[in-house]
């Protein structure tokens, strides 16, 4: 039976058969037969390995043509501390003992923000459509990232399945809402009338000002706004209930949307090319002395080995007096030592480097027995050092096998 092809390996034997196919030591011909099965297979004949994906044209950029226009570009909750009216503890203790539960496992709520730059990364899918706008979504995708962030909360959480609503937390069900606009979260006629008053745990983001905010609310009819003319008779909070919002994080910092942040113009430059390496070139030539995330280059690259990119880059740039540090020791301390953002997993820093006197008083580190610090304007373009090896790309001894 043909590997892989499952009950179709008869159908497929008896395909070779009749049109001649025979075993051959020649090397072509094992390879058109192999493309052949493959081929036949992936038909719907049981074929397991799945397509490629196709590299999608990559789409207009948003600001050089007319039509949608941004979201409203918020920060967080801009109500003062006096204003809120949450909750007392002995008011309402099943909001509390949940607010307790995520407060009280360390990391938790960072991990909210990172599960928003993570489903946000996966929605626009940059690697095969080349998308990094939120404007460059179709309605059924904008529609999805709600399901997105009420899945991976669970999954970075883990969190248990409720019997009614998404969640539940220290024996109490809680529904997960999500909203691009502050305060736009739609509450379900189950979550204020058929069910009572339920609690939900509210995640508002915006990519535009890579800011965040999440929080806790008891869903009771008062604190929601009119039925409106939908079918469904979901709702959204009033002020009052907004002010009756525990929060967890009120407004935190996103990790940035690194293209979303430059000008049309630098996107045009970076983007503009269809050789995926020369995209990537562009990127840390472009943006120097800022972290550029693993998501940002997968979207410039558009291959299926677009990280390699990174690592011929550096090569690239060499002439140019640039490097890219990566998160894997030493360059991280590298970059420290010269005033850089520190890379963490994942992301990376390019900068100019020039060769530093010994008695250079600012910020400089060694490589290759020579000292470098950040070029300044005006300072003529050298080569730049080769970084040393990363702690994860070092070569692991071979041995020997009698």
């Amino acid at each position: 039976m043909i590997p892989g092809a499952g009950d179709a390996g008869t159908l497929l034997t008896c395909l070779f058969a009749s049109k001649g196919f025979r075993q051959s030591a020649d090397r072509s011909a094992l390879r058109r037969n192999r493309q052949t099965v493959q081929s036949l297979a992936s038909r719907g004949l049981g074929y397991s390995r799945p397509p490629l994906r196709k590299r999608q044209k990559r789409p207009v950029d948003p600001d050089t043509v007319g039509g949608q226009a941004k979201p409203r570009l918020e920060y967080g909750s801009d109500a003062p501390s006096s204003q809120l009216q949450q909750p007392l503890r002995d008011e309402d203790p099943e909001i509390w003992r949940v607010y307790d539960a995520i407060r009280n496992t360390p990391g938790a709520v960072a991990l909210l923000g990172e599960v928003i730059r993570d489903t946000l990364d996966q929605i626009y899918d940059g690697q095969w459509t080349g998308r990094w706008d939120y404007r460059q979504l179709n309605k059924t995708e904008k529609t999805h990232v709600g399901t997105l962030i009420q899945i991976n909360v669970q999954k970075a959480l883990g969190l248990v399945d409720g019997e009614r609503l998404d969640y539940k937390i220290a024996g109490v069900e809680v529904d997960c809402k999500w909203s691009m606009s502050m305060g736009g979260w739609e509450i379900p006629q189950e979550m204020y009338c058929n069910w009572g008053p339920q609690i939900a745990l509210v995640i508002w983001g915006n990519d535009y000002t890579s800011r965040w905010a999440a929080g806790l609310v008891r869903t009771e009819e008062s604190y929601l706004r009119p039925v409106g003319k939908q079918r469904d008779k979901k709702r959204r909070l009033n002020e009052a209930g907004l002010s009756r919002i525990i929060w967890l994080q009120p407004g935190g910092d996103l990790v940035p949307n690194t293209l979303l942040r430059l000008s049309a113009e630098q996107r045009a430059r970076i983007l503009g090319s269809q050789s995926g390496q020369a995209c990537v070139n562009s990127l840390f030539y472009e943006v120097q002395g800022q972290l550029v995330d693993r998501a940002t280059v997968l979207t410039a690259a558009m291959q299926a080995d677009s990280l390699k990119r990174v690592r011929d880059a550096r090569k690239h740039l060499r002439a140019y007096g640039i490097v890219i540090f990566g998160h894997y020791a030493p360059h991280p301390d590298l970059a420290t030592r010269l005033g850089l953002p520190r890379p963490e997993l994942g992301s990376f820093v390019s900068a100019r480097l020039v060769p530093a006197d010994v008695n250079w008083p600012d910020a400089k580190i060694e490589i290759q027995g020579g000292h470098w610090r950040l070029a300044e304007e005006g300072d003529p373009v050298a080569t730049a050092p080769e970084l040393p090896e990363q702690g994860r790309e070092k070569q692991l001894p071979v041995i020997a096998v009698p």
